[in-house]
């Protein structure tokens, strides 16, 4: 009975392929394609391939909203406390919880690999829990696409005389090993454990394996390869270091591992007491690569505005920073789609919106005061002139104003010290100006430093046919004249003891006033002292004569500032001054006439960082973070994006391509607009929703896939591991490209490779087949899965695998090419011709077993 038994199920499978039946949502094409014209099967099939790769490019768009919320989840922050440099308060920052390694086999995996996945899963519930070849087949068949063909790609589109590097080889290997494994495990349930059917222990373990693989891989990138040494510093490893976002810098020079001496116990305790806060010195060393890269584009463009290195600043932190998988398979799909560069589109709508402010809207009143509102003048200048300002904002400019004004002795008295002045400004149609004149009284009396006020007071405007117009005084509608006394040789010093200048001025300028009078020649000798800031790396070192004429009143002392960019920069030095020398001493010149110095000879100099650019950095920060690049926010937005044709060349023009691009996507890009943003609950509700929309559209691949493959005569698993497979990959082909081109190291094209691989079987295969194995259990029976197709192309995948990846291996190793990307164009054009030529290999024999002129495994 057995051997009829394998008799009947050799003679199905060499039967070719099947008649059309109903899928899971698209009915059959009616009336059979066996009782139609050859044309009609031609044409049919044209509509098949013409709609699955629409659906396809339907996918990929879905996934890209799919991979940004991946993006945005991934991303989520926790505050940690750094403690500042200089004044020791506590700052509150955030950084990324989600480890990359654990992330890259789970969201990001799911995210890339969803139709394959839900491909299988669907096809289980479609069947009525029975097995089916398009779902598993493809997954393979997506394997091989990816460890071939995408990686052959990757090899060759270095760019001459580079390579790129697996960085994380530890992590990368464990990814090898389960995706090796994961095949091997599939051979083993459907051949030698119990050959043809999947049993529920079976089903489950597959599935376990999924958290085993991210724990191991997670357990490698902690631990291995330096195992001892990071076992007893884990402390000072965090989550964040393995997510900052610009390239990681060498280790300092001179830095040496000590050894380690004393107990396990007393070695943790010391660490303990020893090690800082290990978020925050992983925070600040983010920070400081930062600060690095905006200091070097500051000496590369030494006269850009502060904008003009913003921009920079970003396009370099997103080009040098450490992308994610979702981000290129965005990227990937942005360009398919005539969207357009992430990265020029986010410094675009900047701009955009810098031009869409309104400036600050202007006065709805005229506006009198002084300009400026403070006088200084020696006591022999005969008169001071002051300044009215008129500002008619947004009235009539051809409005006339009148306004009163009046002299107030304050400490200076009227008559014996000024003359008291009052009387009225008119301001004509034009005149935004006029000046006050006060006379100054000048004598041979030695006295202190006075003033005197000027007040403005019944302000009126009117217009045509004097109409009254708005008017007000401003601020500025009392203005302070100080009478310096000429009849002493002064009192010198500085207005206050502390200045602050931002590092980015290159020089300060410290001002010398001359108080209480201003006869006579005279000289200040001044220095510069060290404090924390030192010369000559943070100033430089002057000293020297300042020298005062007489009746002049102000003296300026100039030190030049080193500008290294430093973040939080809180660094003093001081300017004293000595005692001053008098030049035309008199006969019988008294004490009390003889210059000295003031309350403030000596005044600290605070160096600190520049204000624009520690706000640019900040910026920064946030700006670099990609989740800001792929989030949403708003629907409006979403649906103003899916409208937009993007300038993909950046030439100014819409070319014809970026149009058709556009209009093709243009219905997929409306309905996924619907997709609600990534913002509402930290990007869930968008994952949800993507995930909906990708079976949606992977159920209806599946049968046109199915239906394309009976109309031609092409069984599934053929139609599986070639047609389907290059569909659902050419978006991860795409993005491992610009990873690999863009990216200083090869992991996040070459690592995410073998990770996906083996969670697709882990996922796709082990949900679908651990639920249909519960379901027959359930219900007294077994669940069959035909080895022969799926066995053969199993094993020829492995084989395959094996000979890719000790090509890689001895890529990295050998002193030619030390890198498993790019290399010498010899080296490259054969390592990749090799990787296609096995894929094409694989294609084949698969196929010709399928149909069976080879014989595989009953």
């Amino acid at each position: 009975m057995s051997g009829v038994n394998a008799v009947e199920q050799s003679g199905d499978k060499c039967a070719g392929a099947k008649p059309c039946s109903p899928g899971v949502i698209l009915p059959v094409w009616t009336p059979p394609a066996s009782e139609v014209s050859q044309c009609a099967v031609v044409f049919r099939a044209i509509v098949y391939l013409v709609a699955l790769a629409y659906m396809f490019y339907g996918v990929s768009i879905v996934a890209d909203r799919f991979m940004a919320a991946i993006e945005v989840i991934t991303s989520q922050e926790r505050e940690i406390k750094v403690t500042k440099k200089f004044s020791q308060d506590k700052e509150v920052k955030m950084i990324r919880v989600w480890n990359e390694t654990v992330s890259n086999l789970t969201l990001m995996a799911l995210g890339s690999s969803a139709p394959e996945i839900l491909l299988s899963v669907i096809e289980i519930f479609g069947n009525n829990f029975n097995a089916g070849e398009l779902g598993p087949s493809t997954i393979v068949g997506s394997a091989a696409f990816n460890l071939y063909v995408i990686i052959a790609i990757c090899i060759l589109s270095i760019p001459a005389g580079e390579v790129r590097r697996v960085q994380h080889n530890h992590v990368f290997w464990v990814t090898v090993i389960w995706s090796t494994f994961a095949y091997v495990w599939l051979y083993l349930i459907l051949c030698v454990f119990s050959p043809n059917v999947v049993e529920v222990w079976e089903g489950a373990l597959t599935f376990i394996f999924f958290p085993l693989t991210v724990a191991s891989a997670y357990f490698a990138d902690q631990h291995a390869g330096i195992f001892g040494r990071r076992f007893f510093t884990s402390g000072l490893q965090s989550v964040f270091r393995r997510h900052r976002s610009p390239t990681h810098l060498p280790k300092a020079r001179g830095a040496t591992d000590l050894p380690v001496k004393g107990t396990p116990t007393e070695r943790a305790h010391l660490l303990q007491q020893a090690a800082p806060d290990p978020d925050a010195v992983a925070f600040e060393e983010h920070r400081k690569q930062y600060l690095e890269m905006f200091r070097q584009l500051r000496l590369e463009h030494p006269d850009a505005p502060i904008e003009e290195l913003e921009k920079l600043a970003t396009e370099t932190v997103v080009k040098a920073s450490k992308k994610s998988r979702a981000f290129y398979r965005i990227q990937a799909t942005r360009m398919l789609t005539g969207q357009g560069d992430l990265v020029a589109k986010k410094l675009k709508d900047k701009a955009q919106a810098k031009l869409k402010q309104v400036e600050k809207p202007k006065n709805k009143y005229v506006t009198i005061e002084f300009d400026p509102a403070h006088y200084m003048c020696l006591e022999s200048c005969g008169t001071v002139k002051l300044t009215v300002k008129c500002d008619r904002g947004l009235c009539d400019p051809n409005s006339t104003v009148s306004v009163a004004y009046k002299t107030v002795a304050d400490t200076a008295q009227e008559e014996s010290d000024f003359i008291a002045t009052q009387g009225t400004l008119t301001f004509k149609a034009g005149v935004t100006s006029q000046q006050i004149e006060v006379a100054i009284v000048d004598n041979d009396v030695y006295e202190d430093d006075e003033q005197f006020l000027v007040r403005l007071s019944q302000v009126r405007a009117w217009g045509l046919n004097n109409a009254p117009v708005p008017v007000r005084l401003g601020a500025a509608a009392q203005a302070t004249v100080l009478i310096v006394d000429d009849d002493h040789a002064g009192a010198f010093g500085f207005n206050t003891e502390k200045f602050k200048v931002p590092e980015t001025n290159g020089v300060f300028i410290a001002e010398v006033f001359r108080t209480r009078g201003a006869r006579g020649k005279v000289s200040i000798p001044y220095k510069t002292i060290d404090g924390a800031a030192k010369s000559p790396g943070d100033y430089k070192h002057t000293e020297g004569l300042l020298e005062f004429d007489d009746e002049q009143t102000k003296g300026e002392i100039v030190v030049e500032i080193v500008n290294d960019i430093e973040y939080e920069k809180n660094e003093e030095f001081y300017i004293e001054l000595g005692e001053p020398i008098w030049h035309n001493i008199q006969e019988g010149e008294g004490a009390e006439g003889r210059p000295l110095l003031g309350d403030h000879p000596r005044c600290k100099v605070i160096i600190i960082e520049d204000k624009e650019i520690h706000n640019a950095l900040e910026k920064l920060l946030m700006d670099g973070k990609i989740s800001v690049l792929v989030g949403t926010s708003t629907w409006k937005q979403q649906f103003k994006d899916a409208l937009e044709v993007e300038d993909l060349d950046e030439d100014g023009d819409i070319s014809t391509k970026e149009k058709i691009l556009h209009y093709i996507s243009l219905p997929w890009k409306l309905l996924f607009a619907l997709i609600p943003p990534t913002d509402y609950a930290r990007g869930w509700i968008c994952f949800f929703f993507s995930i909906f929309f990708i079976g949606l559209l992977t159920a209806v691949i599946g049968d046109l896939a199915a239906h394309f493959g009976c109309t031609v005569g092409l069984k599934d698993s053929v139609t599986a591991i070639s047609l389907v497979a290059m569909g659902t990959s050419v978006p991860d082909t795409f993005a491992s490209k610009t990873a690999a081109v863009q990216d200083k190291y090869a992991d996040s094209s070459i690592g995410n490779v073998t990770g996906s691989n083996a969670v697709n079987v882990f996922l796709g295969i082990g949900i679908a087949w651990m639920i249909a194995a519960v379901y027959h259990a359930w219900n007294g029976t077994v669940f069959e899965v035909q080895a022969g197709a799926l066995a053969f192309s199993v094993s020829l995948f492995l084989v395959g695998s094996v000979i890719c990846i000790a090509i890689l291996q001895f890529r990295r190793f050998n002193k030619g090419v030390q890198g498993e990307l790019g290399g010498p164009v010899r080296c490259k054009y054969l390592a990749a011709f090799t990787f296609i030529g096995v894929w094409c290999l694989y294609l084949i024999l698969c196929s010709l077993e399928a149909y069976c002129i080879l014989p595989g495994f009953s």
